[in-house]
């Protein structure tokens, strides 16, 4: 794909016309991450703006005793560090390549100028920020009103909803994350999430099959119901 063709799969530049996305294309730096290869890391100088042109970048805050907490996972055609753009701050949290990834970098300087000349890439910028913020917000919610069952609930839900397959025995999910790693999406730590997805086994909610890493393959959601009902309520036990 080249790079006028990857930037017009973004929601940020997708309305160009194809001359001015060439125009784009023009100032744009191709670099390519191994899985596990760091973007940047949060506090560093936010140098411009990256477009994820294949593969999946996950970003996420880290406190002091290495606990790692996910803000947002994004996907072919996203766009990443567009607050930092426009306040001149460092970039909020870390992203980390979580497969091979190959990424166009955009100096600040250059997309400022080009939206100066391109008013309406900045009402969609103002509305991906936005999105940011209900996203964020959200997250605020989960972390401080949810309990650990109800954001593990609330998480097998989401993913069904993008990838899940309906199965005579439930919606089978592929889940390639470890509990520690699961931990980390959701706010916790690898025990809690372990004792969390046992009990969702044992109440008949999920059924599990597990690589002998311990990574979770799939998850079956063999009560889709009953799972949205504790993301709800969760457990009085918790």
């Amino acid at each position: 794909m080249d790079h006028a063709a990857a930037l017009g799969r973004t929601e940020l530049f997708g309305n160009l016309a194809p001359d001015d996305l060439k125009e784009l294309a023009s100032l744009a730096r191709l670099r390519e991450l191994e899985s596990g290869e760091i973007l940047f890391f949060a506090g560093d100088p936010a140098a411009g703006l990256f477009v994820i042109v294949t593969g999946q970048i996950r970003a996420y805050r880290m406190n002091h005793q290495g606990r790692e907490q996910t803000i947002h996972v994004e996907r072919d055609g996203a766009t990443l560090a567009e607050v930092p753009m426009f306040d001149d701050g460092a970039y909020p949290a870390t992203a980390v390549a979580e497969l091979p990834t190959k990424v166009l970098f955009l100096e600040k300087d250059d997309v400022r100028a080009f939206m100066l000349h391109h008013p309406q890439t900045c009402l969609v910028a103002l509305k991906l920020m936005a999105r940011r913020m209900r996203g964020h917000a959200e997250l605020v919610d989960a972390l401080a009103l949810q309990q650990v069952g109800q954001r593990v609930a609330r998480f097998l839900l989401d993913r069904c909803r993008e990838q899940a397959t309906r199965t005579d025995a439930g919606l089978l999910l592929a889940l390639p994350l470890s509990n520690e790693e699961l931990a980390g999406r959701i706010g916790s730590v690898r025990e809690v999430v372990s004792r969390t997805v046992s009990r969702l086994e044992s109440e008949g909610l999920i059924s599990q099959q597990r690589g002998a890493s311990g990574r979770i393959r799939q998850i079956v959601i063999t009560d889709e119901a009953g799972l949205a009902r504790y993301a709800q309520r969760g457990d009085s036990r918790e």
